[in-house]
């Protein structure tokens, strides 16, 4: 793994790249950060990932750190410094508040991308209903925070059940979003996803599909969902940056056939590659 760490003025590579015991961000989880996939060097909406890191930085108070704007060459450096420009890469990019008196630390990682992971989700997921509720009025949720202990525990608890991703409800009842991806409903020709006000990170890939999907005919819209709707949808699907889409098979009894989402996801995977 190729690792660039930005702090007090200077770039530090792999081993030389050590952070502060006393960094807020490994103190505390105070600082955001970014996950995203690059396709034989072209990152996938990575001015999205920036403008997102941005945001989260302002709600936290952490200044801007000074090489942001060289991010973009960063990245391709790391990508070309571990021979990745011809196969999938993910990029890790994180920000913290630092040590007291010092500037942010800045940190980006790139390594290659498990194929046979991504195949795998692809090929369908099965998820459950994690076991505690979100609270919707929270502000961090719709930050990337490195205070990411809460989706980590969860996910490790739907692992124990033998399940792929757990997803939130929150405490209206409401569905909200998977521990590492975004969740969406298929009904006809209509996908329904839930709204940012039922408490979760607005993702980036789920921005895109908000966006994009009218161009290839089908209607999305965001809509208050509960566990409910599950029994009355045609499928059900995830997405995220690094698996764009993923198939859902099961979410607790709900169980949804794979050929009715199968088109549609390909329909879905035009728009990726284009």
């Amino acid at each position: 793994m190729n690792t660039i760490i930005f702090r007090e003025g200077r770039l530090y590579r792999n081993d030389a790249a050590l952070i502060s015991p006393a960094d807020s961000g490994f103190l505390f989880g105070e600082g955001v950060f970014e996950t995203m996939r690059a396709d034989y060097g072209r990152i996938f909406l990575l001015p999205q990932h920036l403008e997102r890191l941005v945001r989260g930085l302002k709600l936290l108070e952490i200044p801007e750190p000074e090489p942001l704007g060289q991010i973009p060459d960063l990245c391709h450096e790391l990508i070309q410094a571990g021979n990745l420009e011809q196969g999938v890469a993910v990029i890790k990019l994180a920000v913290s508040s630092g040590s007291p008196g010092s500037t942010p630390t800045l940190l980006l990682q790139a390594r290659a991308l498990d194929p046979n992971l991504i195949s795998q989700r692809q090929a369908g997921m099965r998820a459950g209903l994690v076991s505690w509720r979100r609270d919707a009025a929270n502000p961090l949720l719709a930050i990337k925070s490195l205070n990411f202990l809460e989706n980590r525990h969860a996910l490790r608890t739907m692992r124990a059940r033998g399940l792929d991703e757990g997803i939130f409800l929150n405490q209206a009842g409401e569905l909200c979003e998977g521990t590492f991806s975004n969740l969406f409903l298929v009904s006809g020709n209509t996908i329904l996803t839930p709204p940012e006000s039922a408490g979760l990170l607005p993702g980036i890939t789920r921005a895109f599909l908000l966006e994009n999907c009218r161009r290839i005919g089908l209607e999305i819209r965001e809509q208050k969902l509960r566990p409910a709707d599950l029994e009355n949808c045609d499928g059900a699907f995830l997405s995220s940056s690094l698996m764009d889409t993923a198939p859902l098979l099961q979410l607790e009894q709900a169980r949804f056939q794979l050929l009715k989402t199968t088109g549609l996801l390909e329909k879905l995977r035009q728009l990726f590659a284009a």
